[in-house]
């Protein structure tokens, strides 16, 4: 089960509050609010981030739980605060009632309150067809997109083929980190780690990428290469998503998890 925190942002300049809740970590979660802001969010944080500028916001966590917590921990927070830029659900009373009828009516959106704050956030949005979930099938196991090399043991004189340089790696030396040092040999005909190596195959080939979603855990994003997802989210620098495409399902980029296509 993961666990996850409750955060407070706080306006500096006139002391209005947001509390919200994430399994992200804080940094990431205060860029997710930010890049919200710029496209233009209706969200009352998000307008106050425009209106006085995000350097006039502090965030800090103030409570940690499990994610089965979050509704009760969250609310407990809120009631806590009154924050003045979490989202409201207004009841309107008819006229006319009487107070037992106003007292019951009231009961009533207590217990029904959960289910108003859900209504007020709208309709969910439809999953675009292509959503898969993630599963040990379709994440993938980020050894199939390295260029096929041979490795020929000089002691035994015995050849292997490796379907990779990290799949070399990981069985030559017990580490699959020396894997450039294996592929840099490759590429030269030199020898590394008592083996001399060659490549079997020389093709660079576009290598189709999909980004899975950390928070639901499904397929959101594909791409035919890294480089068209880089374009998409208007990103020069390839070192983040680099990253995460050569540790699958450790290291995360614009909320996603990346992973090379079969």
């Amino acid at each position: 089960m993961s666990r996850g925190i409750i955060y407070l942002i706080l306006n500096k300049q006139n002391g209005h509050k947001y509390v919200g809740n994430t399994t992200l970590a804080m940094n990431k979660e205060w860029v997710h609010h930010i890049d919200r802001s710029k496209r233009m969010s209706s969200e009352p944080l998000h307008k106050a981030f425009r209106e006085y500028g995000t350097h006039n916001f502090m965030i800090k966590e103030i409570d940690e739980c499990d994610e089965t917590e979050f509704e009760s921990k969250t609310n407990y927070w809120i009631e806590q605060y009154t924050p003045e830029y979490n989202p409201k659900v207004e009841i309107k009373v008819p006229e006319g009632l009487s107070a037992s009828a106003i007292e019951i009516a009231k009961e009533a959106i207590e217990e029904y309150k959960p289910a108003l704050k859900e209504l007020a956030k709208g309709p969910k949005k439809p999953k675009p067809e292509y959503f898969v979930p993630w599963s040990d099938e379709t994440r993938g196991n980020g050894k199939h997109f390295g260029l096929k090399i041979r490795g020929k043991n000089l002691e035994t004189g015995v050849c292997t083929d490796y379907e990779s340089a990290r799949v070399a790696a990981e069985q030559v030396t017990g580490n699959p980190i020396n894997n450039s040092n294996i592929l840099l040999a490759a590429r030269k005909g030199r020898i590394a780690y008592g083996h001399k190596w060659q490549l079997l195959e020389h093709k660079e080939k576009k290598k189709a990428v999909f980004g899975v979603n950390k928070k639901t855990e499904q397929i959101e994003v594909r791409y035919e290469s890294m480089a068209a997802a880089l374009r998409d989210f208007e990103c020069t620098d390839k070192n983040g998503i680099l990253k995460s495409l050569r540790n699958p399902g450790r290291y995360s980029w614009r909320g996603y998890l990346w992973f090379y296509a079969r």
